[in-house]
This record gives structure tokens, C-alpha cells and sequence, in this order.
């Protein structure tokens, strides 16, 4: 019984103590908001099941983009790869601007929303029209960033 008592005194001992001490150095919050990278994918069911259910499979496309940070305006020009693999002729036919799946870097700590109308990320976005997205510093400062599709090529 004894050995049993000793044993819990240790493990509570560990288990309510704190490693972290007082007087720790304060580092500044991060104060960028800025969307550093623009990724397009398109999403569709694949060849492969799991449970009875198609597994989902991606292709991402091409995407160059020029970034003007002064204005948060990002252009992107988006061409569709040649068929590959799952990614066969019939499903690259079927990529269509209006159904794209977009992600993106952003800057450390930031947090990312949709605003405007545009989708959430994850969900298929209609890329035919400006998508805005408000970008919120780890500090609370935001800003929204518009992001173009100048070009869609799907030959």
C-alpha cells in the first residue's frame, strides 16, 4: 500500500507541475497578412474504391502567377495538364473554370476567409469570376486579397 501511495505522490507530482517558468523572453506577434502562393487543383472520383466508395483523386493544374503585394492583387493564368495516369482524357475534358479547387501559402500564424461571395477552400470555386479573401496577421490586422484567373487553358 505504501508503494502504491509513493507512486501516485510521483505521478501527480508530474502530472501537476508546469515546465514553463516566469519571466520568459516576449517575442513579438507575427504582423504579416499577406497570401505568398496560389495552388489550383481539380478533384474527382478516381479508379480506386474504399468501402464501395471511389476514393477521391487529385490533379493539380498549372498555375503562374504574378503577385502585386502593394494592392493584394494576385493574377493567375491556369492551364490544365496533359492527361495522365487516373487523370485520363474524358476526366481532363470535364475541367472546367467554374469548378476549381483552390489553396494557398499564407504568412505565418495567419489565419485565411472567404469574403465576397467566394467559396471556402476545399470546397470547387467558380474561378470565372475575382475571389477575395480576407487574411488576418496573428496580431489582428487583416486585409483582403483579390485573386484573378486571367487565363484558362484547357487544350
Amino acid at each position: 500500500m505504501k508503494h502504491i501511495s509513493m507512486l501516485m505522490m510521483i505521478l501527480s507530482l508530474a502530472l501537476f507541475s508546469s515546465c514553463l517558468k516566469k519571466g520568459l523572453t516576449d517575442y513579438p506577434v507575427f504582423d504579416t497578412n499577406e497570401i505568398t502562393l496560389v495552388n489550383v487543383e481539380y478533384r474527382f472520383n478516381g479508379t480506386q474504391t474504399m468501402n464501395g466508395q471511389p476514393v477521391v483523386a487529385y490533379q493539380k493544374l498549372n498555375a503562374t502567377q504574378t503577385v502585386d503585394k502593394t494592392n493584394a492583387i494576385i493574377n493567375v493564368a491556369i492551364s490544365v495538364p496533359a492527361a495522365n495516369g487516373q487523370f485520363t482524357a474524358a476526366e481532363k475534358a470535364k475541367v472546367v473554370q467554374s469548378k476549381l479547387w483552390f489553396y494557398m501559402n499564407i504568412s505565418t500564424a495567419a489565419s485565411i476567409a472567404p469574403t465576397g461571395g467566394t467559396a471556402t477552400l476545399g470546397d470547387p470555386t467558380d474561378a470565372t469570376k475575382p475571389l477575395k479573401y480576407v487574411v488576418t496577421a496573428a496580431n489582428g490586422a487583416s486585409r483582403v486579397w483579390t485573386i484573378n484567373v486571367t487565363s484558362f487553358t484547357n487544350l
